[in-house]
C-alpha cells in the first residue's frame, strides 16, 4: 500500500489487481488506446489492464497478492472491462488512508485490520486443495532468485508443461511468469523495508542488477522506486508479509 503524494504515473499494469483513491481531489485515468479521461475519487483495476493516471494532492493505492481474497474482490468489483470507479468501499478506503498519513508505521497493521474490510486474507479455494499447485507457488515465493522455467516446474510435480500453465492461471488468476515476477518485487521490497539497499534487495530477489529491479517496478507501478522509498514521510508504503502462508495454507 502506497499512501501520499505521488507524481503522474506513466502508463503501467500491476500485474495484480488494485485500487486507488484520491484524499483530495478526483483522480484522471486513461487506458491505453483510449483517447478519453476518466474522472472518480477512487478506481479499482484488474492487473492486466495498462493505464495511465493523473492526480492532484495525495493518493493511497492498495495492491492485493494473487490468490488472496482481497485480490478476487478486486477483480470481481473491477469487472468485464477491467476498470470500475466508485465502489461503495470507497469512503471508507479513504478514511483509512488519511488515518494511515498521520500514523506511527508501527500502527498501519491495526490501522488496515481495524478500518478496511477487505484485509481478510485468506487463501483462494482452488488453491488450498492443489497441493502441486502449492508446491509451484512455495518455490516461487520462498525462492525467488532461482530462475527454474516452467518446463522444469512441471517436471518436478509430474505433469505438462501446458496443465501446469492452465491450472496455475485458472488457480491463482494470472500466468506463472507474472505471479514470479510480483513477488519478487514483494521479496525485494521486504528487503528493502528491512533496511537493504535497492541494489542489494534487487540482487536478493532474482534481479540481474538494480536497473533490471528499476525496470520492471516502473513496469507494474508506474513510477521509480527510488521515489517510493526516498528518506523523508513524503510517502507511506505498508506491505504485509505475512499472509504468504495462508495463502500457500493446505486445508
Amino acid at each position: 500500500m502506497f499512501v501520499g503524494k505521488l507524481p503522474y504515473l506513466a502508463f503501467h499494469s500491476t500485474v495484480t489487481s488494485a485500487t486507488i483513491v484520491s484524499l483530495d481531489t478526483e483522480i484522471k485515468k486513461r487506458v491505453k488506446g483510449n483517447k478519453q479521461w476518466l474522472s472518480s475519487r477512487c478506481f479499482v483495476f484488474d492487473g492486466t489492464l495498462s493505464h495511465e493516471t493523473v492526480f492532484n494532492g495525495s493518493v493511497g493505492i492498495l495492491f492485493a497478492d494473487p490468490g488472496s481474497e482481497i485480490g478476487e474482490i478486486l477483480t470481481k468489483e473491477a469487472g468485464p472491462n477491467k476498470l470500475s470507479a466508485n465502489p461503495t468501499w470507497a469512503l471508507e478506503l479513504i478514511t483509512t488512508c488519511l488515518e494511515i498519513q498521520t500514523a506511527n508505521p508501527e500502527l498501519y497493521p491495526a490501522i488496515l485490520n481495524r478500518s478496511f474490510p477487505f484485509n481478510r486474507l485468506a487463501p483462494a479455494q482452488k488453491i488450498q486443495d492443489n497441493e502441486r499447485l502449492i508446491y509451484v507457488m512455495r518455490k516461487l515465493i520462498k525462492n525467488p532468485e532461482e530462475t527454474t522455467n516452467v518446463e522444469e516446474l512441471a517436471l518436478e510435480i509430474g505433469m505438462s508443461e501446458s496443465w501446469l500453465q492452465h491450472e496455475f492461471k485458472n488457480a491463482v488468476g494470472l500466468p506463472l511468469r507474472a505471479f514470479r515476477k510480483w513477488f519478487r518485487i514483494k521479496t525485494a521490497v521486504i528487503a528493502i523495508k528491512e533496511g537493504a539497499s535497492l541494489a542489494d534487495a534487487a540482487l536478493g530477489a532474482g534481479f540481474y542488477d538494480q536497473a533490471h529491479f528499476t525496470n520492471v517496478f516502473r513496469e507494474i507501478f508506474g513510477i521509480s522506486p527510488s521515489l517510493i522509498f526516498q528518506k523523508g514521510e513524503s510517502i507511506r508504503w505498508y506491505i504485509q508479509n505475512e499472509e504468504i502462508e495462508k495463502i500457500l495454507r493446505a486445508s
